[in-house]
């Protein structure tokens, strides 16, 4: 369970990371990056929701412990703020990236326990397929600002 509350932590700030970029966007391409980060956070809270509810299905709604996740996500974000010296695009694939190792070490921890339903394989496969196309939206970003 303590594997899916990192996950669930790791999604939250990546959900805020992303919404503040939107809102922070700037100068050219100012209304492109803005729809970018608005697609990636709106795709997130789907999937906060789902995770949350799985765990709460699977293990009880007191297996949901708002503090532990909030300070994980902090954490989080305070780390890939440092890593990123700041750049809004840098920080967000860098969290997506940490994301797909997460959502892979979940998949496995859960399959090696036998705890993975096929509802959890289906969740954490499809959610891996989603990022693996925010993965992408930001290379290509990063990929055609100047340098």
């Amino acid at each position: 369970m303590k594997i899916l509350l990192q996950l669930l932590a790791i999604l939250r700030a990546i959900h805020w990371a992303h919404w503040t970029a939107h809102w922070k966007m700037k100068g050219e391409p100012f209304y492109g990056d803005h729809l970018l980060f608005d697609k990636l956070y709106t795709a997130l809270g789907d999937e906060v929701d789902t995770l949350a509810e799985k765990i709460v299905g699977t293990y009880g709604s007191d297996a949901i412990q708002d503090m532990v996740v909030l300070n994980d996500a902090a954490r989080f974000m305070a780390v890939h703020e440092v890593r990123s010296s700041g750049d809004l695009y840098r920080r967000a694939l860098q969290m997506e990236d940490h994301l797909q190792k997460a959502i892979r070490l979940a998949y496995d921890a859960m399959k090696a326990n036998g705890d993975l339903s096929l509802g959890m394989d289906d969740f954490l496969m499809s959610m891996a397929n989603a990022h693996e196309t925010h993965q992408y939206l930001l290379r290509q970003r990063l990929d055609s600002s100047p340098d």
